[in-house]
């Protein structure tokens, strides 16, 4: 199992004091900082979301990622999630690329429809076509990057492309790896199969084996098509602090938790979630958020706990993503927790998968 950080960038005044731990400048320089200190610790992978016009404040996260890998050396660097139907695929094209080109070829992306519907009435796209989008500018934003000569194309959603062969190229001259985003959608996680490319599973609620149809689903097509097995993957998503003692960190971080689901829930209301989100609600309901398998806060020893009974209801984890900075905590307090799930949760959980047989 690889362990990686994730931030959705929210920017959040500190329910303890009700004022900012951080400027939007000092929490820029965290999230680099973040990532920078990740990859010392070992951690395998830095993602970071996209959001507009909310108190997520991170609208740009190849912008951040592009710093990171000025300061780093092999950490893989991701968005989680890049909206795919409101985003130009030839910008994608090519910012991916340079982020690809600036890391030595360490960029990934992943690919959502987002959490709210504001974004397509932002950039003038139309939501009741958002699947048919998503699959149009994904087949297009892969030849722009496989194919070895100018392309022409013509789609229904954007401009025909003339004679046109995007710069820079990846540093592999191939696509970099994609990742399909979902929180319910089993088409999606099928297709993700047939592909080729990854699942990201966002568990952010509920239970983690009430989305083991999606991985296996992913599973079964990724081998059917017979893409390379070395490149399946499924990541999951946990919030995750830990402490050494565990009540203290329940006592400390769960205001934070809870700052963070009530302005999520404020962005319900004002700005209407996109379908899978929704359908994530439906499916769930209000028991699910409340009682969330996903919150890894605790003890290492809870935690490492948490850790492999997500895996085991998963039918396993390849990818962990530790969101560590949810609902205005300080930057100190995300260090010392990465600090210490660095050295007494991750080689512990390594250790005991390793003397698991496999299923």
């Amino acid at each position: 199992m690889k362990f990686d950080l994730l931030s959705l960038g929210d920017h959040l005044p500190d329910p303890h004091t009700r004022r900012y731990n951080e400027t939007q400048t000092e929490r820029y320089r965290f999230w680099t900082e973040l990532g920078v200190r990740g990859e010392a610790l070992g951690y395998d992978a830095f993602w970071i979301g996209e959001h507009h016009c909310t108190d997520y404040i991170v609208s740009s996260p190849q912008m951040v990622l592009a710093a990171i890998a000025s300061r780093t050396s092999h950490i893989s660097l991701g968005t989680a999630v890049s909206l795919l139907p409101t985003n130009d695929p030839v910008r994608l094209a090519e910012d991916f690329a340079t982020l690809d080109q600036l890391s030595g070829g360490r960029a990934q992306i992943s690919f959502g429809s987002g959490f709210t519907e504001h974004t397509f009435a932002l950039f003038d796209k139309d939501i009741a076509q958002s699947a048919a989008i998503s699959r149009e500018y994904l087949d297009l934003l892969e030849q722009l990057w496989k194919s070895d000569a100018d392309i022409n194309w013509t789609g229904r959603f954007r401009s025909a492309i003339h004679e046109s062969r995007t710069q820079p190229r990846t540093t592999s001259g191939h696509s970099i790896p994609i990742n399909r985003a979902t929180a319910s959608s089993l088409q999606t996680a099928t297709e993700a199969g047939h592909a080729g490319h990854r699942l990201m599973l966002m568990t952010v609620a509920g239970r983690y084996a009430d989305m083991r149809h999606l991985a296996d689903a992913y599973r079964a097509a990724y081998r059917a098509a017979g893409h390379d097995p070395r490149c399946m993957s499924v990541a999951a998503l946990a919030y995750v602090h830990v402490q050494a003692d565990g009540e203290a960190a329940r006592r400390f971080w769960h205001p934070y938790r809870d700052n963070y689901r009530a302005f999520t829930a404020l962005l319900k209301e004002s700005k209407v979630l996109t379908k899978g989100i929704q359908a994530l609600y439906d499916q769930i309901g209000a028991a699910g958020f409340a009682n969330r398998e996903p919150d890894f806060c605790g003890s290492p020893e809870e935690v490492i706990a948490k850790v492999l009974k997500a895996n085991e209801d998963l039918g396993g984890i390849d990818r962990l993503l530790c969101f560590v900075d949810c609902g205005g905590i300080a930057g100190g307090d995300v260090m010392a927790s990465i600090e210490l799930f660095a050295s007494a949760v991750a080689p512990q959980v390594r250790q005991a998968l390793a003397h698991t047989p496999a299923a």
